[in-house]
Order: structure tokens, then C-alpha cells, then sequence
């Protein structure tokens, strides 16, 4: 048995959660089979949560510790330096399907942490409420995710009574060996990774340095044929990306779809275009970005309701012009 006291050095800072965060939180550790390498209990006297802790592997008998409790919360993660995949959150009932969205993704090291209550505490409401606001915390904090939704997307409301739940579970789930929120939060990010109003979490999302070498080297050229709009775009891996620099619409026309707008006021807010384009009825995006299909990049850019004939073909042949000198 190990016992140890998390402070905010130590533990997730809970930002806008009562101050009960600030103090010491002291949990025990009970190794079951002896040794910290194997299946352990993570406990404390302060809350009504504990985590079973267990290498993925070991996943049939972790199940088999599970069969008091109805509703858990869980997350499967690789803590190796470069993992073999993105760390998944999930809750379930009694399916316990543990992992199953990973396929052959799992990689020797990986671990399973289950957040474990008595029915009064974990429900069908609470549970996924605590799943949900894990993966919110997660990709605002952008740590890489294999989940490809985010339960409740919009419809998701901060829980005051439930956030001590969500508070407790990540101190827990820090002491079991799950360190990736305490250290994003620790260095928060600059700028959000992905971005979505609904529960997909796939619906705007920034290109990386290699996707920006990439893309216009093998994907499919495009430029968008409105007003004059100057936007460059991709179809690459099925999925459409738009380049940093392309020009965006500041007026957002009435006859967009509610959920455009709202996605059109999220990129605004996260500082995803900027006003330098030198002129009042434009604005520059700033990061590049990949989304599910042209006419939703259309729409975004442009704030009107056009679709994917918008964007025209960029004629790629060898006899366009070129910025090279001739031989």
C-alpha cells in the first residue's frame, strides 16, 4: 500500500471550480498484485470515486473487478514517450466493451484506468457526464484523442454539483499514472487544435506541419469561385483542407445554417482568422485546416449558403506557368 499527497503542483488546477482543489488531496494506492507494475487500486477518503488501474493486457481481469458497479467511466492510454495511439475516454454499463474502438492499436504499454463509484454517484447521468467533460477538457488542452465524438457536442452545460466529480476524477486518474491533462495543463496551448459545435469532433480540424508539405503536393488543387474571395483548398485523404491565408468573409449572410454561423463564431473567437487583410470586408485565416467536404469549407469561408460547386479546379499541367527560370 502507498499513500501520497497531490497539491496543485501536483494535481489538475480546476479552473472555475471551487476552491476545494487548492488542498492537499490525499489518496492511497493498493498494489493487488504487489508490485506497482500490475493491477492497483487508487483511493481516497476525500471523494466517493476510486480508479482500478491495470496494464490493457490484463483487461479480462479487470473485468472481472468490475461486476459491482454499473456505470464507469475508463481511459485506455499508452504512457511510453511516443505512443502507439491517441488516448481514448469512454463510460459504459454493463456491455464493457473495453477498447474495442482501437482495433490493433494497442500497444504493449498501454494502460486501462477505470473511474469506479457506487450507484448514488455514478449513473446514467453522471457517468457520461464525467466522460464527456474529460474529452472536453482534453481537446481544449489538446491532448491527441482517438475518439471521434464529443457526447453532447453543444448540448453539453457546465454541472456545478458535478464538477467536483470531474475534479476528483482527474486527480485519481494523475495518481493512477494518467499524467497527460496535469502536464498540458501545466504548458496550456496557444491555440486549439480542433474545434466543433456539434459532437463531432472531427469537423474543424488544424493541419499539421507535415499535412501542410503534403496536401498541396498531392492533393487536388482548388480555388473558390465567389465574389473575389481569394481561397485555396485541397481534397486530399477525404477530407477538404483550406490554407492558411486564404481570404474569409467577415459578414455572415442570414440564410446560413445555424450551426455555420456557430462554427463561423467559434473560428472568430479562437483566433482562428484575423482582420489583416487590409480591407473591411475581409478577414485572413490564419490556420490551415481539414473538415469533412468542400461545400462545408464554402460555407465557412464565404458566410453564405453555396455548396461544393463553388470551388473550381486549379488546371495542374505541364504546361501552365511556372515561377521557375527557364533551362
Amino acid at each position: 500500500m502507498h499513500s501520497f499527497d497531490t497539491a496543485p503542483n501536483g494535481a489538475p488546477a480546476r479552473t472555475g471550480v471551487s476552491g476545494a482543489y487548492e488542498r492537499a488531496f490525499t489518496v492511497t494506492t493498493v498494489f493487488i498484485d504487489g508490485n506497482p507494475s500490475g493491477m492497483r487500486l487508487i483511493k481516497s477518503c476525500g471523494t466517493r470515486l476510486s480508479v482500478l488501474a491495470a496494464p490493457f493486457s490484463e483487461l479480462a481481469r479487470v473485468k472481472e473487478h468490475l461486476s459491482p458497479w454499473d456505470f464507469v467511466v475508463y481511459v485506455i492510454d499508452d504512457p511510453s514517450p511516443i505512443p502507439a495511439q491517441p488516448t481514448y475516454i469512454g463510460e459504459g454499463d454493463g456491455e464493457r466493451r473495453f477498447g474495442a474502438q482501437l482495433g490493433n492499436a494497442v500497444g504493449a504499454a498501454t494502460q486501462i484506468y477505470v473511474v469506479i463509484a457506487d450507484e448514488s454517484t455514478f449513473n446514467k447521468i453522471t457517468a457520461p457526464y464525467v466522460e464527456a467533460r474529460l474529452i472536453q477538457v482534453c481537446t481544449d488542452l489538446n491532448v491527441p484523442l482517438s475518439n471521434s465524438t464529443q457526447p453532447y457536442g453543444r448540448g453539453l452545460r457546465i454541472i456545478d454539483d458535478l464538477e467536483q466529480l470531474v475534479g476528483h476524477a482527474e486527480m485519481l486518474l494523475f495518481a493512477a499514472g494518467f499524467t497527460r491533462i496535469d502536464f498540458a495543463r501545466r504548458n496550456p496551448p496557444a491555440l486549439r487544435h480542433r474545434l466543433s459545435v456539434t459532437t463531432d469532433l472531427e469537423e474543424m480540424v488544424a493541419m499539421t506541419d507535415e499535412e501542410k508539405t503534403i496536401v498541396p503536393a498531392e492533393g487536388v488543387a482548388f480555388r473558390l469561385d465567389r465574389r473575389d474571395l481569394r481561397v485555396e483548398g485541397y481534397k486530399w485523404n477525404d477530407r477538404f483542407y483550406v490554407m492558411a491565408g486564404s481570404d474569409y468573409a467577415r459578414r455572415t449572410r442570414s440564410s446560413l445554417s445555424e450551426d455555420h454561423k456557430a462554427r463561423r463564431r467559434l473560428l472568430e473567437n479562437e483566433k482562428w482568422v484575423d482582420s489583416a487583410s487590409g480591407t473591411a470586408d475581409k478577414m485572413k485565416l490564419g490556420v490551415g485546416f481539414h473538415c469533412r467536404s468542400g461545400a462545408f469549407a464554402a460555407k465557412l469561408l464565404s458566410g453564405e449558403h453555396i455548396d461544393e460547386d463553388s470551388w473550381l479546379a486549379v488546371e495542374m499541367t505541364a504546361n501552365a506557368p511556372s515561377c521557375e527560370a527557364p533551362a
